[in-house]
C-alpha cells in the first residue's frame, strides 16, 4: 500500500486539504504510488491534476486553492474574495467565483464560475501561502460592482477602506484604466466613490446608513471619523461630525454602549467635549432600527433652526 510522503502532507495541510500532481511528484511520489493512493480511497480527484485527502473536508477555501494549483493564471475574485476578506453585505452564492484570460477554457467543476478578461493588473492580485491567488480588497470590491446593489456597494467600499487602510485614491487607482462605455460597471463604481461622505472609512454598515439617511434629508457638512484632542479625555473619534457647527453624531448601536463601562466612557467623553464647545448626539439601537429616518428628519430641522437664530 502506498503512503504519502511527509512532504505531501505538509502540502495538504498548508493548502487547506489539496494538492497538485507537480507538487505531489515533486515530495517524492511517483504516478503509480499517486494512482494507487487514489484507488485505495486515500486522495481523491478535485480537479484536473488537483488532488485532496479524505482527511480533511473540502471546503470553500479548499475549492479555491484547487482552482488556483489547475492553473496559474486564474484569481479567485468577486463574491468569493469578499468573503475571503470578510467582506459585509455580499450576495448568497457559494460558488467559487475566479478571473480567468480571455478565451480561456479551464476545466472547472459546476461549482466554479469563470470571468474571462484581461482587465486586470499583476498589482490587482495577492499570492497567499495557502496557494489561494485573490484580488485585493480594492479590486475585490471593485469587481463587486457588478453584482452588488448601489448602498450595499457602498457599504463594502467603506470596509474595504476602513480593513485594509486604503486611501479614496487607492480605489480609484484600481478603476481608472477600465473605464469604457462596455463596462457600465465601473461607471457604478466611481459613482459610489463619489457618494461617499469625506474623512476616514465607515467602521459599519450602519455608519454607512445613518450618514446616508442625513445627507437625503438635507445634512451638509458631514465627516466621518473626525479626529479632535479632548482636554481631560484625549484623542477622540466620533463616527460622523459637522465640524463647523462642533456636532457629534454617535452611533451607539452595539451591545458595549448599554454596558455600564460603556455608558460611562461615553459619558466621560461627552462631557469633556462639551467643556471645549462640542455637542453629541447619540442614535440608540432602538432608533436606528424602528425610527431612522424620523430621527434624521429632525436633526436636520433642528440644524436649519439653529442656523436661522445665528444668521
Amino acid at each position: 500500500m502506498a503512503h504519502l510522503t511527509a512532504t505531501a502532507h505538509d502540502h495538504f495541510a498548508r493548502q487547506h486539504g489539496v494538492a497538485s500532481v507537480s507538487q505531489l511528484l515533486d515530495s517524492g511520489l511517483g504516478l503509480r504510488q499517486i494512482e494507487r493512493l487514489d484507488r485505495d480511497g486515500a486522495i481523491e480527484l478535485v480537479l484536473r491534476g488537483v488532488y485532496r485527502t479524505r482527511s480533511v473536508r473540502l471546503d470553500e477555501l479548499g475549492r479555491c486553492a484547487a482552482v488556483c494549483l489547475l492553473r496559474e493564471d486564474l484569481v479567485v475574485a468577486g463574491p468569493t474574495a469578499g468573503r475571503i476578506w470578510g467582506l459585509r453585505r455580499l450576495p448568497s452564492d457559494r460558488r467559487v467565483h475566479v478571473i480567468g484570460p480571455p478565451a480561456s477554457q479551464p476545466t472547472i467543476s459546476p461549482w466554479a464560475r469563470v470571468y474571462r478578461t484581461a482587465a486586470i493588473h499583476d498589482r490587482d492580485v495577492v499570492q497567499r501561502p495557502d496557494g489561494i491567488r485573490v484580488t485585493t480588497r480594492q479590486r475585490t470590491a471593485f469587481d463587486l460592482s457588478r453584482v452588488l446593489g448601489s448602498d450595499d456597494l457602498l457599504s463594502v467600499i467603506e470596509q474595504a477602506m476602513f480593513d485594509g487602510r486604503l486611501t479614496d485614491e487607492d480605489l480609484r487607482a484600481v478603476a481608472v484604466d477600465w473605464l469604457s462605455p462596455q463596462r457600465r460597471w465601473v461607471r457604478t463604481f466611481m459613482l459610489q466613490l463619489d457618494r461617499r461622505i469625506g474623512g476616514g472609512a465607515a467602521e459599519s454598515h450602519a455608519e454607512v446608513v445613518v450618514g446616508e439617511v442625513l445627507v437625503a434629508v438635507g445634512v451638509r457638512g458631514l465627516v466621518r471619523q473626525h479626529e479632535i484632542d479632548v482636554p481631560g479625555y484625549g484623542p477622540a473619534r466620533f463616527d460622523l461630525a459637522i465640524p463647523r457647527r462642533r456636532l457629534a453624531i454617535e452611533i451607539d448601536i452595539f451591545p458595549t454602549h448599554d454596558e455600564t463601562i460603556g455608558r460611562l466612557r461615553d459619558l466621560r467623553r461627552d462631557t469633556a467635549a462639551s467643556a471645549i464647545g462640542w455637542d453629541t448626539v447619540r442614535l440608540d439601537r432602538t432608533t436606528y432600527e424602528s425610527g431612522l429616518r424620523p430621527w434624521a428628519v429632525a436633526l436636520a430641522g433642528e440644524l436649519r433652526t439653529q442656523r436661522r437664530a445665528a444668521s
